[in-house]
């Protein structure tokens, strides 16, 4: 057993060492093909190195570029914007422009003499037409607004110097009349072929009107004819059209506006002029109203203080009036209980009051119903007009504007009368209540007289209570 253990031993030992030989010749030859791949991966890597500079040099200029590009694609956003912007303004100035020249277009038939719409109207519509017809094509509709603009230039130039032209107008009764019109800027004037009818043409027609109304002159038209058949004169000139003689003919006198009240409006002034009269006779009797004279009284106290009733009732029929009788009474009853002299004052005031203010509340009433007479005549006036609208229609405002202007001289009447007879009937109040206040005066010194006539006697009053002793002004009224 020992040979073959030994015997296998030796065989491992062999080979062990033949298995050695091998890996160390392995390794050697693997040792040399390392060396080798160094050498090659060496030589490959200066290749590459080389490769990848070359490619991070392409890379820097292809960034470059790139960067250049993309300032040259902003450069272009940039002027792409401001064309942008530059044609939004070339448009808004297109329609701006196209948006002018159709209301100049649409507005000129408004601007020209209402006479003009007979001969350059009708060449103007027939342009606005033509320039309405051009649909989407703005450059053609751009061209024939322009032509209207030179039209109009044409005719400014042949209107600065004065045209005249056939025609026809609308005279008084809206009668179309046919004959020649002389146009010089705003002014205008019209013949008509018989030169029978002679006036300055209004500025302004009614609505769907093709022909100017007229200011008609009756008088000194010659001048008219002659410019408008010789194109030379001396015309009057109208700053107004024609205005001015329409409002002179509209222009009513005194007697118009009253006949313009009607009914109501010679009530209104029958009744100023009745209380116009009793304000001038109350001035009078007011003004002229008796008073007893203080010192003449004050000679009649004295009298009766001394006893000589039969002079001092001799004195006091000197005075007339009420006023006079009122002395009187104090002189008759003087020597009486002083609730009876109080009585007879009172009586005699109580006469006194009601004539000084008589008639005044006349006055008070004619002031309150003046306005309201005024008012009436303004609803009946009213009333006619819508009747009369009713009948011939509402389109036509100067026929109401007149009715109602007509309606409304009862209320200006109402006014003017009451306002006057409500300042005279205050300064008529106050005047009676001076004149009162004066009466009053005079009995009071009467009543007071007896105070010194029982001083006189050395004795209390004893006539009376003693809360009758006093005649306060507010028992004389």
């Amino acid at each position: 057993m020992k040979p073959i253990f030994f015997f296998i031993i030796l065989i491992g030992s062999i080979l062990a060492e033949t298995a050695q030989e091998k890996a160390v010749q392995d390794l050697r030859l693997a040792q040399q093909k390392l060396r080798s791949l160094q050498l090659e991966i060496t030589d490959e890597a200066g290749d590459l190195i080389k490769k990848v500079e070359t490619i991070d040099d392409k890379v820097l200029n292809q960034n470059k570029t790139l960067s250049d590009l993309l300032k040259a694609e902003e450069n272009v956003a940039g002027e792409q914007r401001q064309l942008k912007n530059e044609l939004a303004r070339r448009k808004g100035e297109f329609e701006y422009t196209l948006s002018s020249l159709r209301s100049f277009g649409s507005g000129m038939k408004d601007r020209i003499h209402p006479a003009e719409k007979q001969d350059f109207g009708d060449k103007l519509k027939k342009r606005l037409e033509l320039a309405n017809t051009a649909g989407d094509n703005l450059v053609a509709e751009i061209e024939r607004r322009l032509f209207l603009l030179h039209l109009s230039a044409d005719r400014l130039q042949a209107v600065s110097g004065g045209q005249r032209f056939d025609g026809s107008a609308i005279t008084e009764g809206n009668v179309i009349e046919e004959g020649k019109f002389a146009i010089a800027g705003p002014l205008g004037y019209f013949a008509s072929n018989d030169n029978e009818v002679l006036g300055f043409t209004s500025i302004t027609t009614a609505e769907g009107v093709d022909y100017p109304n007229l200011a008609l002159l009756k008088e000194g038209g010659e001048s008219i004819s002659e410019l408008v058949n010789s194109g030379s004169s001396s015309v009057p000139v109208d700053a107004s059209m024609g205005k001015a003689i329409q409002v002179a003919r509209v222009k009513k006198s005194f007697s118009d506006y009253i006949q313009g009240g009607g009914v109501v409006g010679y009530g209104i002034l029958a009744l100023g002029l009745l209380a116009i009269l009793i304000a001038i006779w109350k001035v009078i009797e007011i003004s002229h109203f008796p008073i007893p004279n203080r010192t003449k009284l004050n000679y009649i106290l004295d009298d009766l203080l001394s006893g000589d009733s039969e002079n001092a009732h001799s004195k006091a029929q000197e005075f007339q009036g009420l006023g006079g009788k009122m002395v009187a009474a104090g002189v008759t009853y003087f020597y009486d209980k002083r609730r009876i002299l109080e009585d007879a004052l009172l009586e005699k005031l109580g006469m006194i009051q009601p004539r000084l203010e008589r008639y005044l509340p006349f006055l008070a009433l004619v002031a309150a119903a003046a306005p309201m007479m005024g008012l009436l005549g303004t609803v009946l006036g009213i009333m006619k007009t819508f009747a009369m609208m009713s009948i011939g229609g509402s389109g036509d405002s100067k026929s109401f504007s007149a009715g109602i202007s007509e309606a409304l001289i009862t209320t200006a009447m109402g006014l003017i009368v009451a306002i006057p007879v409500i300042i005279i009937h205050g300064m008529l109040k106050s005047l009676a209540k001076s004149k009162f206040g004066q009466a009053e005066g005079v009995a009071l010194s009467m009543l007071n007289g007896t105070t010194e006539l029982e001083d006189a006697a050395g004795k209390k009053p004893s006539r009376e209570e003693p809360e009758d002793l006093d005649l306060d002004e507010a028992e004389l009224i």
